[in-house]
């Protein structure tokens, strides 16, 4: 990147789709608040904001975050994680640092606190910015515990929230409807919908592996080691034992492709990745997931969810399985009553799903933005 020095005021880096959400109608906000703001982007996220229709410069590993820094000479470096521990967002917090330039992370989920900013050594807080921008209480307890600055770690909420919270709001039973006939091929009038919800074959590799078999509760079909192959088999098995066959879907996670799960496509009614997530998921009378934030979104907008764990130290990386609105199940017999109480029941979800998410999330977060610009 070179050109003319240009003083922007919020330089945004994003490189993974979670907090490419996150940061996206904060980038756009800005910009309405006549703040000039860029998001640099690689990896998945790129593709996943230019289908939402925002403009990003794209940037890899090899890009000198000194001649970025320079170029753009940003007023504050607005970070977005990545499981990644070579991203090219932690050497541009470094470079910040150097050149005195305020940094902030954003926190899209609790899960991997440890690994958000350490890089390739053992210091959690190796890379760590100047503020981290959580979305709940419980993950800011997470990054202290961790030794993160308490006067620095401030709870903003999730600004896509906001967005999905506006929806429920206006989407009608018609508009599901004209959404069912769009999306799912095939569908038989009166026929419950599962969506599943795949986490990457490759996920979790930045974790340690179970150090035995034996540490899931549950195994799949036995033949498989990876965290959504075992919970898909396992799903599969307990849509057997229902009286009717509902209609199912995997939807994909943005990392993912097709062939990652090419044995199991017979098993599926459809196999989607293009559709609108919060439409797809809208759709559904039961949304099946582990840890994604589209199961969040999904409880957001009304629908019943379910998460099914291997281990039950998973529960803590999601607000609806903390606060025990989502159904959790980590054995066999659980998922076969839980997949059937939830699906005889009906399709709406309790009252209170919503209860303990932070609303006006946006707005929060901005004005921190704007306040940091103010003294910047």
């Amino acid at each position: 990147m070179t050109g003319k020095r240009k003083n922007i005021d919020v330089l945004i880096f994003v490189e993974d789709p979670g907090p490419a959400n996150f940061v996206s109608p904060v980038h756009v906000a800005l910009s309405n608040n006549g703040k000039s703001s860029i998001i640099l982007s690689t990896g998945t996220a790129l593709k996943f904001l230019s289908d939402r229709g925002i403009k990003t410069r794209e940037i890899d590993a090899n890009d000198s975050t000194e001649g970025i820094l320079d170029e753009l000479a940003p007023k504050i470096l607005l970070i977005g994680t990545a499981e990644n521990p070579d991203s090219i967002g932690l050497k541009l917090i470094e470079t910040a640092r150097l050149k005195k330039i305020p940094t902030v992370g954003v926190i899209d989920a609790a899960a991997n606190a440890r690994y958000r900013f350490r890089g390739r050594g053992d210091d959690p807080l190796a890379y760590v910015p100047d503020w981290i921008l959580v979305p709940d209480d419980w993950t800011r307890d997470e990054y202290i515990r961790i030794g993160a600055s308490p006067d620095r770690t401030v709870v903003c909420g999730h600004p896509h929230y906001d967005y999905v919270l506006g929806l429920s709001r206006t989407w009608t039973a018609q508009d599901r409807e004209q959404m069912r006939e769009s999306l799912l091929p095939g569908l038989q009038k009166h026929q419950r919908v599962v969506v599943f919800l795949s986490e990457g074959s490759e996920g979790l590799r930045r974790l340690p592996p179970p150090t035995s078999p034996s540490e899931y509760t549950l195994q799949g079909r036995g033949n498989c080691t990876g965290r959504t192959e075992i919970i898909i088999e396992e799903l599969l098995g307990a849509v057997q034992t229902l009286p009717q066959r509902p209609y199912l879907v995997l939807r994909l996670h943005p990392k993912d492709r097709t062939d990652d799960f090419r044995a199991y496509a017979a098993d599926f009614d459809h196999i989607d990745h293009a559709s609108s997530p919060l439409e797809l998921v809208f759709c559904a009378d039961l949304v099946v997931g582990m840890t994604s934030m589209l199961l969040m979104e999904a409880a957001l907008l009304g629908r019943r969810t379910l998460s099914i764990l291997p281990r039950a130290v998973e529960r803590d990386w999601l607000p609806i399985l903390r606060q025990g609105v989502t159904p959790c199940v980590m054995y066999r017999a659980d998922l076969i009553k839980a997949l059937a109480d939830l699906l005889r029941n009906g399709s709406s979800a309790p009252a209170d799903l919503c209860s303990g998410v932070p609303e006006s999330s946006l707005a929060r977060t901005v004005e921190f933005v704007e306040r940091l610009l103010a003294g910047a």
